[in-house]
């Protein structure tokens, strides 16, 4: 949202508050995407927003290309890239569909986006693909087994403030609560469990899937909300990070395809 990036949009102090914004937010998330394993290799980020990642994947020397539905954050990925002195290609484009041929990338990343697709199955078998033999893929999507999906979403939002009586599906609760739009868009949101997620990718045909679970803070659960000013433990990284590999609110899955990656 606009609080966390602060300056004229498209500008280079946007972009560096929008970056700062992200990994303040998710601090295991530069690791668990592999930026700095990239440097050489052809990557994709699908659903590549305003293009954090691809800056970062740029930044750490690979060969970046990103795609996104939405012109606007072409544009503004583009923009981004260009400000930060990097080079990157950007394409519009749907997740189910890629407009690139097969086995044209080394890596395929998303990083909570694939949830808000209506064919996820379809998406993951597009990312095998465009990957090459041995390629790696990395997805970060909601999970369904999450303290923030059952304490938040479904028990405060869907049954104390009467959500569920209103939207009549969990569905429309997340689409009316996660994802806050200033023009009141209402996208699909799916949540999916760490084991589901394994299953999807093993049927799209990934092999050495893995999969972990990510992400807590204070404001994810109205219990921890109110007890954070005076529980100490809950501005400890570590307590957070230990509860997040628990119950957090993302999992992250990586997943190869069959074959042998040649030397880079």
């Amino acid at each position: 949202g606009s609080s966390i990036a602060e300056g004229e949009q498209g500008s280079r102090s946007y972009f560096e508050n929008l970056v700062r914004g992200r990994f303040e937010y998710g601090p295991w998330m530069p690791a668990a995407l592999g930026y700095d394993e990239t440097r050489g290799l052809r990557v994709l980020d699908v659903g590549c927003g305003q293009g954090i990642d691809v800056y970062r994947y740029a930044l750490a020397g690979a060969e970046t290309t990103g795609i996104d539905l939405t012109p606007r954050h072409v544009e503004l990925a583009r923009a981004h890239v260009a400000a930060m002195g990097l080079e990157a290609e950007i394409v519009a484009g749907d997740a189910e569909s890629l407009p690139f041929d097969d086995a044209s990338f080394d890596r395929v990343s998303s990083n909570g986006v694939l949830h808000h697709t209506p064919d996820l199955p379809a998406a993951l078998r597009e990312i095998r693909r465009v990957l090459v033999p041995g390629g790696e893929a990395r997805v970060i999507v909601y999970n369904r087994n999450s303290f923030h999906y059952w304490l938040t979403q479904v028990l405060y939002e869907g049954v104390l403030r009467g959500g569920l009586l209103e939207e009549r599906s969990m569905a429309g609760v997340l689409s009316r609560g996660v994802e806050h739009s200033s023009i009141g868009a209402r996208p699909l949101v799916r949540v999916y469990s760490a084991r589901q997620f394994r299953t999807l990718m093993a049927r799209a045909g990934f092999v050495d899937v893995d999969v972990a679970v990510r992400h807590f803070q204070p404001t994810d659960t109205p219990i921890t909300y109110v007890l954070r000013r005076w529980v100490r433990a809950l501005e400890n990284p570590r307590v957070l990070d230990r509860i997040g590999r628990i119950g957090g609110w993302y999992v992250v899955a990586t997943g190869r395809t069959p074959g042998v990656a040649e030397p880079a």
